[in-house]
């Protein structure tokens, strides 16, 4: 039977599982419906999630025969190029997308045995890359720059297809109130190092000096927390707005790394300068 494609932006593009039960008969049947489609579409390939089922099964057409890949992984590739290619889920629309000329797979066939290919024909390996991409909630854009991410998002807009705005990613995110809270903190501990220079200037007293302490105690597991809480909901938008690059998990890392060192810094810190037990003071 032939199924409806699901193009951009329709987002059930973005979530898969491996084929579990081989015994199931809906798993022909969904071969089998994969292959009317491409049929009928003139494709020469096909992920079952670009059909809006969510399972990790792809289908290659290669010399009139369908090669089917059940639960792929791709395990070594060589030698990378720039690939020129199209994808029915951005219409029209052709990309240029880094690939690798050379890939080996392993997969399982339709029964559910285990098989691996080395792929050495870079139209073959290219395809595999394409479809396998979707299969881990990927696309073809994900693997470009942001600029020419942009590019061909206008095209697609110029076109009429353009996301919900709930699907957009935002100018500004919730998460960056997060950043600005920990950096003002930051910016109080690491200004508390300077207690020894001021308590001598004022003639500050050993209470005083006590309360600053304690602001830096409790200011350095703050700032851990905020840190957690700003992944948790990174993660959050990273699902809801895909094409985000600032929702990148490498992004987040980067942010939460810089300041969780600096706070332990200046925590340390605090632990030798500010603290009232230490040898300075004592």
């Amino acid at each position: 039977m032939v199924k409806e494609l699901v193009v951009y932006p329709d987002d059930r593009i973005l979530a898969c599982t491996d084929v579990r039960d081989f015994k199931d008969e809906s798993l022909p049947r969904l071969l089998e419906d994969m292959k009317d489609t491409m049929e009928a579409n003139g494709l020469d390939a096909l992920s079952a999630i670009q059909i809006a089922h969510p399972f990790n099964i792809v289908l290659i057409k290669k010399d009139g025969e369908y090669l089917e890949f059940i639960n792929p992984r791709i395990i070594k590739k060589e030698g990378m190029f720039e690939s020129r290619e199209k994808t029915s889920y951005y219409p029209d629309i052709e990309l240029t997308v880094p690939r690798y000329e050379k890939i080996s797979l392993v997969y399982q066939d339709r029964n559910g045995e285990q098989k691996s290919m080395k792929v050495e024909d870079p139209w073959l390996s290219t395809t595999l890359q394409r479809k396998i991409d979707y299969l881990f909630g990927g696309t073809p854009l994900d693997k470009v720059d942001k600029e020419y991410r942009e590019k061909v998002l206008e095209a697609l807009a110029g076109k009429g297809l353009i996301p919900e705005v709930g699907d957009v990613c935002p100018t500004f995110s919730r998460k960056d109130y997060i950043t600005s809270f920990t950096d003002k903190i930051l910016f109080f501990m690491g200004l508390s190092l300077l207690t020894p220079l001021f308590a001598k200037w004022f003639d500050w007293s050993t209470a005083t000096v006590s309360k600053i302490y304690l602001f830096d105690k409790i200011a350095f597991p703050l700032v851990i927390v905020l840190m957690i809480a700003y992944f948790i909901y990174a993660q959050y938008e990273a699902k809801k707005y895909k094409q985000c690059s600032s929702c990148q998990i490498g992004n987040q890392i980067g942010i939460i790394t810089k300041r969780a060192v600096a706070a332990l810094a200046f925590a340390i810190g605090a632990w030798l300068l500010v603290n009232p037990q230490s040898i300075l003071w004592g």
